[in-house]
């Protein structure tokens, strides 16, 4: 899950690294930047899962030593990177759907208090015909700008006709 943009065109929806529309061309450019995510991608998955397995295994022995305080956080740490890796394995990384190939786009609000933002989940048709999700995070939506940006959003995608709520 890198950060960019989503672009809402009248046929597709274009994921990008910047606000330039100019660098989407079908060109070999946006396989690049697709092949680099999916790398940063392989190199992410074994050291958060590792990160994970190591914050729920002091957990657990600082529970059994008796040190709440120490285990609490252990505990914390893995439920957050717990968080960050399942967000990380429903995401996918195309940069580009189709309108004929979206098959739903549901928002999700968000919850403070666990520190999940709000997010757009994009349901869509992969070309192999599988079924694949596209989350579009919105980042730093507690700022009054923030959800302001956060209603223009929502606002465009049902004005476009594709949020299903």
């Amino acid at each position: 899950m890198l950060q960019g943009y989503c672009h809402v065109l009248e046929d597709r929806l274009v994921f990008l690294p910047t606000d330039d529309l100019g660098v989407f061309k079908e060109d070999p450019a946006l396989r690049k930047i697709q092949s680099r995510m999916n790398r940063i991608r392989g190199l992410l998955y074994p050291v958060v899962i590792f990160l994970t397995l190591i914050g729920f295994y002091f957990a657990i022995t600082n529970i059994i030593e008796d040190e709440l305080i120490s285990s609490l956080f252990f505990l914390g740490l893995g439920i957050v990177l717990l968080r960050l890796l399942l967000i990380y394995l429903l995401s996918n990384p195309t940069l580009m759907i189709k309108r004929e190939d979206i098959i739903s786009i549901k928002y999700q609000k968000e919850i403070t208090w666990l520190g999940i933002w709000p997010m757009f989940v994009v349901k869509f048709k992969m070309a192999n015909g599988k079924i694949g999700r596209k989350l579009i995070v919105m980042k730093y939506t507690l700022s009054e700008y923030g959800k302001e940006v956060a209603e223009q959003a929502i606002e465009l995608l049902n004005k476009e006709g594709l949020l299903n709520s």
